[in-house]
């Protein structure tokens, strides 16, 4: 009986859908003001129809769309969707989107079982309970992830834990958006902070707001703004536009615009605007000196809104929705038709998506269910879902509600404006930063949560001192003995250091260094002490340059007196100088520069060795920058030497005076001009007034290049890779883009991303110093801390090797291979014992043989047959083929027999092949063999050898010949008083031939061919 009953209901439910179709209830005002107004709205829903009927989604039944004017009453609307269920004209409502009008349908629909979608109710939280508004369906946004984007993306990417949370609640209204999102933010923040302060600051962030009293207003406004100021600096906002922006010229007028503090505004309010534009700080019917305040307080805001719908598709659709109708298009977004560039409101879109994913579900639960109404099947079928909407792929949440997309702003300081600074995709959760955030006066460290001398500045307050100004007395007094000192030590220092100067015992004569051999680098050429065991680094500063030999010899002492003392196991160690020729001698680095080893594709290195030359760079550079000369100043790879024991020695330090200019060292504009600019940091490039010396953060910068050029051994900026000219990067450099090396594909040195990123910020203040460097990179290198020093030197040396022994067998194998090669091209141009005695070294003797057999054929009419064929592809071929048997290997007289059975086979070969394009011609070949020591002469040659009158010929007889027809020919039998042949078997001329006979004469030509 159950089952009768089943099947009854079952096709009942299919009379329904096929007599009435598919019922959908539009529930939106009349009231053109409204962005989501009817009249709005019609177009994309009949769009939206279309579509549903192109893609076959409801296949054999009708769409019937009525609509209900709700009049904006949360009373009337739930009145007319009752209307509209009474008469059994709705199987879904679209709408309403008011918050207290869809709370009264939502909670009707799950007895009516009647799907709800909407576009409204997104900043409600009471919405997100499931049990009470079960099949309510979001389609524009939701609390839930707004707040999911703030607590879990927003304030852990810039680790703040403690903020103060703001919102307007309109007295004219029961519960103001602002209030409700706010609160759930507030809930959220509190269960995701261990911050005590967090929790307290959340209870008593709400403040009401009546807009009829601006006085009122301003007071509330500055009472909230002071208590924020003494427990949070980060402080989340939510009002409306106007009121933010009373909200921030009380904080100014607060002395809240110095860099401590963020205002991060929710803009939800955004998609209630005419022109969808964001928050306006500037006023036209404002005083210029208000909109010169209210400019720098907007320097210390940050907008999150929602993320803009700006693909092709959405504006295909916005025209399509332009175009539906013409006497009303002006009201939609207030575009005229023939602004085909705008784009439709957000909540027209919705409407269109929510016809879809309502057919989607439909269609999936009448393929599961049969056709029916039950709306609890067709909500389970919508959710946890995806289709092709309007603006690409639509995802709704398994509990019902869109996943959307949103963005953070920030104020671009060239152009006064909100710019995109970072993006936020909710189906894949994750946030990506596009630009930097510039805060006040375009400062780009982020500011604290909490203060140095926390809120109340207790952190910093020093015990009370009835003597404090004794104390004060004290420390100046001491301060000045101190400057006195130091100024008493500087200047015995100076007259102790001329003194020495005189000695000039660091002055090496030229006659005494003995060089064994020269090579060149890039920037240096060094040559090799003979006893010493040193190098001298010839600086083209001084090549066929005249020069003041004093000023020279000061300047040099000068630095040579700063780096005396410097002896450091990672640092080029100073011996002397040279004046005739100027050079300066050093230790001799028998490894080349670091930027030779790391460009090399034949050695190999592992992360140890990467971390241990990252470390030696390091140590090297933490002692020239705790030593008298503070700085290196044009650090790069090629100044990283490697040392005997592959230990990275720093060189070309303490003595600036002498480095020489890069418009000397190289042509201007040409590519390595450009190229030794590219380790130098924005701020030095940019200056032209730089110290030659350099700065500790300019180190710092060239330090990270080189750190990229080790992870990843690419080279200079991988230019090889992305084919950019250093031209090209160093003009964006200086220009202010924030241009640095690319991070190609994985590496297992990922942790360094990092610290490259820190090292080469743009803002010298932002990168660290070596100490921290140092540390950092300590830590990262703790996996390899279990070997001591001498295991780690032994395993450079044991790599090294390897890489050697490597190399040796790689170029082994390419030179046997290139043997084998010439050994298979002598095989192909010489016989095989020519070749076996000439790869032996030996000398070849000319063999002769007593008797071979030649074989020769070619085709009949080839070039004819060619000229008349299509071409297939352009070559250089012949028709004619020659095979000799009985060399270079005698083998009797089987010669013979072998060839006159392969002119066979080739004979029938040519019998039976058929020309492809040609089919009723024949192939013709002409076959001559011939086994004789006979020489053929032609007529002419017979005249030629008569005029000698010493050789003995004898007429053979006539002879067709190729391209000649019947001719007479003569043998050559010897020459009188010389060499001649014997006739003994060979009297008969027949003898000397081997022919056949073909089956049809008119195919196939012999000829005969003596030697």
């Amino acid at each position: 009986m159950a089952t009768l009953l089943s099947i009854v209901i079952f096709y009942f439910n299919n009379i329904l859908l096929i007599v009435y179709g598919v019922r959908i209830a539009v529930l939106l005002p009349t009231d053109l003001t409204s962005p989501y107004a009817m009249a709005k709205v019609k177009p994309a829903i009949d769009l939206a129809v279309k579509e549903v009927n192109h893609r076959q989604l409801l296949i054999n039944q009708t769409i019937q769309v009525r609509y209900g004017d709700t009049n904006n009453s949360y009373i009337l609307g739930p009145l007319i969707a009752i209307d509209f269920y009474a008469k059994q004209q709705a199987d879904v409502f679209l709408g309403p989107v008011d918050g207290p009008g869809l709370a009264a349908v939502a909670r009707y629909s799950p007895h009516w079982k009647i799907p709800v979608i909407s576009p409204g109710g997104g900043f409600n939280y009471h919405f997100d309970n499931k049990r009470e508004y079960q099949l309510l369906t979001r389609m524009l946004h939701s609390s839930k992830t707004i707040v999911r984007f703030i607590s879990r993306i927003i304030l852990p990417h810039f680790n703040w834990t403690v903020v103060r949370i703001i919102a307007e609640r309109n007295i004219a209204e029961a519960q103001s958006e602002c209030y409700m999102l706010m609160g759930a933010l507030c809930r959220a923040v509190k269960n995701s902070s261990n911050s005590q302060e967090m929790k307290e600051t959340c209870s008593h962030s709400i403040f009401d707001i009546d807009h009829r009293f601006r006085n009122e207003t301003k007071e509330k406004l500055k009472k909230t703004l002071n208590d924020a100021k003494k427990e949070a600096r980060i402080l989340l906002t939510c009002m409306d536009s106007n009121l933010f922006r009373e909200f921030m010229l009380t904080a100014y007028d607060l002395d809240m615009i110095n860099g401590e503090y963020v205002f991060i505004y929710l803009d939800i309010f955004r998609l209630l605007r005419k022109d969808l534009s964001l928050i306006k700080w500037k006023k036209s019917d404002a005083s210029e000196a208000e909109n010169k305040k209210i400019r720098r307080a907007f320097e210390t805001v940050l907008i999150i809104g929602f993320k803009e719908a700006d693909t092709d598709k959405y504006q295909r659709f916005s025209n399509q929705v332009f175009s539906s109708f013409e006497q009303t298009t002006a009201t939609i977004n207030h575009s005229s038709p023939s602004s085909s560039n705008k784009l439709v409101n957000p909540y027209v879109a919705t409407f269109y998506d929510a016809v879809l994913l309502y057919a989607y579900g439909l269609n999936q639960t009448i393929a599961v269910h049969g056709n029916t109404n039950d709306g609890f099947h067709v909500v389970k079928n919508m959710w946890n879902s995806s289709f092709e909407g309007s603006n690409g792929i639509v995802q709704i949440s398994e509990t019902g509600d869109r996943v959307s997309d949103y963005s953070l702003f920030d104020l671009n300081p060239k152009t006064d404006e909100f710019w995109e600074v970072g993006t936020y995709s909710g189906v894949n959760s994750t946030f990506v930063r596009l630009r930097e955030i510039y805060w006040i006066d375009k400062v780009t460290k982020t500011p604290n949560d909490i203060p140095f001398c926390g809120f109340d500045g207790s952190r910093c307050i020093q015990p009370k001192n009835p003597f404090l100004s004794w104390i004060y007395f004290t420390v100046v007094v001491s301060l000045i003995v101190l400057v006195l000192t130091l100024l008493a030590i500087w200047y015995y220092k100076r007259v102790s250091f001329e003194a020495q100067l005189k000695v000039m015992n660091w002055i090496i004569q030229s006659e005494d260094i003995f060089t064994m051999e020269e090579f060149s680098s890039k920037f240096k050429q060094v040559k090799k002490d003979k006893n010493k065991g040193t190098s001298i680094l010839h600086f083209p500063i001084f090549e066929d340059t005249l020069i003041d030999t004093t000023s020279t010899i000061n300047s040099i002492g000068t630095g040579r007196y700063k780096i005396k003392d410097m002896q450091n196991e990672h640092l080029v160690r100073f011996i002397g100088a040279c004046l005739d020729p100027p050079c300066l001698i050093t230790e001799y680095c028998s490894k080349g520069s670091l930027q030779d080893l790391l460009e090399s594709n034949q050695i190999k290195l592992d992360d140890m060795f990467k971390y241990s030359i990252m470390y030696d760079v390091v140590k090297g550079i933490v002692y020239i920058h705790n030593s008298d000369i503070h700085s290196h100043g044009n650090l790069k790879s090629s100044n990283c030497l490697i040392g005997s024991r592959f230990v990275v020695k720093i060189s070309d330090y303490g003595i600036p005076s002498l480095r020489c200019s890069r418009h000397q060292k190289y042509p201007a504009n040409c590519e390595q001009y450009y190229r030794s600019l590219l380790w130098s940091a924005p701020e030095i490039l940019k200056d032209q007034h730089a110290p030659h010396e350099g700065t500790q953060k300019g180190d710092v910068y060239s330090f990270a290049i080189i750190l990229h050029e080790i992870v990843y051994r690419r080279g200079l900026f991988a230019m090889n890779e992305t084919l950019v000219e250093p031209k090209e990067i160093f003009q964006s450099i200086k220009s202010g883009d924030e241009i640095r090396p690319p991070f190609l594909g994985e590496n297992t040195l990922f942790e360094i991303g990092a610290l490259m990123k820190k090292c080469w910020c743009e803002n010298p203040a932002d990168r660290p110093d070596f100490s921290a460097i140092s540390s950092t990179i300590r830590k990262l290198s703790k996996k390899f801390d279990n070997e001591n020093l001498v295991d780690n030197l032994l395993k450079r040396m044991e790599q090294y090797t390897n890489n050697l022994e490597e190399l040796v067998t790689e170029r082994t194998n390419d030179y046997l291979i290139e043997k084998k090669k010439a050994e298979e091209l002598l095989y192909r141009l010489l016989p095989r014992s020519v070749t076996a005695e000439l790869m032996a070294g030996k000398s070849v003797t000319a063999e002769s043989f007593s008797s071979v057999t030649i074989y020769f054929s070619d085709i009949c009419g080839f070039t004819q047959i060619s000229s008349e064929s299509t071409p297939m592809q352009v070559e250089t071929i012949g028709d004619a083929y020659m095979c000799v048997s009985g060399l270079p290997t005698p083998n009797g007289n089987l010669h013979a027999r072998e060839i006159a059975r392969m002119a066979l086979a080739i004979l029938d070969a040519v019998i039976n092949f058929k020309i492809r394009h040609r089919p009723g011609e024949q192939l013709r070949i002409r076959i001559g063999i011939h086994s004789a020591l006979r020489i053929h002469l032609s007529p002419t040659t017979k005249a030629l050898l008569d005029t000698f009158q010493t050789f003995i010929v004898k007429l053979r007889g006539s002879v067709t010949l190729k391209g000649k027809g019947n001719m007479s020919t003569w043998w050559l039998l010897g020459e009188e008083n010389g060499l001649q042949i014997p006739l003994t078997n060979f009297d008969n001329d027949n003898d000397l031939l081997i022919s056949a006979t073909p089956p049809s004469s008119n195919l196939l030509e012999i000829n005969q061919i003596q030697i």
